[in-house]
């Protein structure tokens, strides 16, 4: 049984804003996001994203099916076993930030797309581009490098929020585009050709603690309508439209068909995350 058999890639394409949290204050933001220790990029734990996709693939599953792919806890009766997939956390790939021209770009930087060429390597994956496009800022410049034809560049220019960005079209940067938009957007794939911009590492990581969402949240009085004491705080959200990476894997102990897995393992839509009564979460999700 080849190695690649027993993986496959998930993607999550945000439809609505995500919060999937930490449950705890950082600064001013009473419910930040969860994030990477390391790097302080947002992502999505494997532990959210586990419990979703048993949610939405439990109806119409064959007998047995969800038990053996997720596990079973002690409260369902019996004794506790483990699911045969494993899941890692969904990381962050493009980060949609607002854009003077074209409204919105799907940013990245050499070292996202390096991990994620990495993780497709480390679990045997047909890698889907291999090299990966340096961007360098020098002194007071910012640089970005864009596919031709960018919709998010006028006159070498690039804005992103308040950052003014020197961009050149770059032949890598267009490998990269179209073959991440032929996974995520077969159908439309200038959605993300045309919007895709490579920053540099350090503007990446200042976007991914600048251009989060971060809203107001009430509680209000029923007779007043007015704030309950103490019911306001502030909660921060991934954007509609951000794309997360991660890998799904069969346990080494499964000895079974692994296909008989792959079959059912068809999710499409889940909602991961907090306020899913306001319509927070939604994400589509591409499995390959």
């Amino acid at each position: 049984m080849s190695h690649s058999a027993k993986a496959k890639m998930i993607f999550l394409h945000a439809l609505t804003p995500v919060h999937s949290g930490t449950g705890q204050a950082v600064a001013v933001v009473d419910l930040p996001v969860a994030r990477e220790k390391a790097t302080g990029f947002p992502i999505i734990p494997a532990s959210s994203l586990k419990g979703v996709l048993r949610d939405a693939l439990s109806d119409g599953a064959p007998d047995g099916w969800v038990e053996k792919v997720f596990g079973k806890d002690v409260r369902e009766g019996g004794d506790m076993t483990a699911g045969t997939l494993c899941f890692t956390d969904q990381r962050i790939l493009c980060l949609p930030v607002r854009s003077y021209f074209g409204t919105f770009a799907y940013v990245t930087c050499p070292l996202v797309l390096s991990r994620f060429v990495r993780d497709t390597s480390a679990f045997g994956l047909t890698p889907l581009f291999d090299a990966v496009p340096e961007v360098m800022d020098s002194g007071d410049t910012l640089h970005a490098l864009v596919p031709n034809g960018s919709e998010v560049v006028k006159g070498g220019n690039l804005y992103l929020e308040d950052l003014d960005i020197s961009a050149k079209p770059d032949q890598g940067a267009e490998a990269v585009a179209k073959a991440l938009a032929q996974v995520l957007f077969p159908d439309s794939p200038d959605t993300l050709v045309k919007r895709f911009v490579v920053v540099s590492n350090e503007v990446f990581n200042f976007l991914s603690e600048t251009a989060l969402e971060v809203s107001a949240r009430v509680r209000l009085k029923d007779d007043t309508k007015t704030v309950a004491q103490g019911a306001l705080w502030y909660e921060e959200a991934v954007p509609a439209e951000s794309i997360f990476h991660g890998v799904v894997m069969v346990a080494d102990f499964f000895r079974g068909d692994v296909q008989s897995l792959w079959q059912t393992f068809t999710p499409s839509l889940v909602q991961i995350g907090g306020n899913s009564s306001v319509g927070r979460g939604l994400c589509r999700v591409v499995v390959k």
